[in-house]
């Protein structure tokens, strides 16, 4: 496929993105790309080797309130290698939760996901997939903990005075996304990835108060990545998120810069990196992440320039993840050198 289209394809998906009227909003990462199968289900599978564990957490608001928690775990392997060598066949699991505010609304989510990818040349230096993710999402709310208007006493809030509220536990729901995937090696320079995911597509229903005509809407997710041999040793990795729900929107660009250096049985990566979330102007983005023996620890912090910048003295959040990629013994199969996966 050549880049014209895929430029195309990724204009088209923004496009059809923007003309959508949505209606809540997910979970994010600063460091999208340290998450691979949260970013995109076709990434199931996709590593420099057999099987990759990733875990990400995520600390946001901590100077303004009680702190907003995010974290999440996977776990993804590439199967059949012997039997299909041109091509790539992946199978993982995730779990996902997330904690926010004083009501402590809590998330917990399991995912499953499979992805396939077919080798478009006889070099190995083209492939097209698509992956699948299907799991169930559990939520509830410590409402108790939360304060009304009919609690309004006239001079402050009164927690025994009922709420007026009839709040019911929230059912799980299954949930189900999908992923496409287009990566190219054009050379021993140059590498690009590109991805398209959509989330919640059959739009489960989500109510504390046994609405059911509340639906949890679908979010589009627009992916790209690139690796740049600048010069011997050093990678440039720049990259952007664009992301649209809810008639919110989210866009996150920026780069990491990388120096290898090679070391007895393995080889030791540093990198450094700066990103910018531009929508709302909300915040700056750095990280810096090493790896050595296949074990990659990533830091990324928010400093946040939005209105809130006053309450919050710049900080946003942080975030901590460790990725390891293992080599399971099989029989020699020849693959060829991928754009990194999303480990920027």
């Amino acid at each position: 496929m050549k880049l014209f289209t895929r430029c195309l394809l990724i204009i088209v998906a923004v496009v059809g993105v923007l003309s959508n009227k949505l209606s809540a909003q997910d979970i994010h990462f600063s460091m999208f790309y340290a998450s691979p199968l949260n970013l995109n289900p076709a990434l199931t599978g996709v590593n420099d080797c057999t099987y990759r564990i990733a875990g990400i957490y995520r600390n946001q608001w901590r100077a303004v309130s009680t702190p907003f928690t995010t974290y999440s775990a996977s776990f993804d392997i590439r199967l059949l290698r012997a039997k299909l060598p041109n091509d790539i066949f992946g199978v993982g699991g995730m779990f996902v939760g997330d904690k926010s505010g004083d009501g402590k609304l809590t998330m917990s989510s399991g995912m499953v996901s499979a992805s396939f990818h077919k080798g478009l040349d006889k070099e190995h230096r083209h492939f097209l997939g698509l992956g699948i993710q299907l799991g169930y999402t559990q939520k509830s709310l410590k409402w108790q903990q939360l304060t009304f208007p009919d609690q309004f006493s006239g001079v402050d809030f009164n927690t025994s005075i009922p709420n007026g509220e009839s709040f019911q536990k929230a059912k799980g729901y299954f949930d189900l996304q999908a992923g496409f995937l287009h990566q190219s090696t054009f050379n021993d320079i140059v590498g690009m990835m590109t991805g398209v995911t959509v989330y919640h597509l059959i739009q489960p229903k989500e109510s504390f108060i046994g609405d059911k005509k509340n639906k949890l809407p679908m979010r589009f997710t627009v992916h790209e990545g690139l690796h740049i041999k600048a010069m011997k040793n050093f990678y440039i990795n720049p990259n952007f998120i664009f992301q649209y729900q809810n008639k919110a929107m989210e866009l996150n660009f920026g780069s990491s810069f990388e120096y290898h250096i090679m070391v007895p049985k393995s080889e030791v990566v540093a990198s450094l990196g700066g990103w910018y979330r531009a929508t709302g102007n909300d915040a700056a983005i750095i990280s810096a992440g090493l790896e050595y023996m296949h074990i990659r620890g990533l830091f990324a912090y928010d400093i946040n320039v939005s209105t809130l910048k006053n309450s919050t003295t710049n900080r946003g959040a942080f975030e901590l993840a460790l990725i390891y990629t293992g080599c399971l013994a099989s029989k020699k199969v020849s693959y060829p050198i991928l754009v990194p996966c999303p480990m920027m």
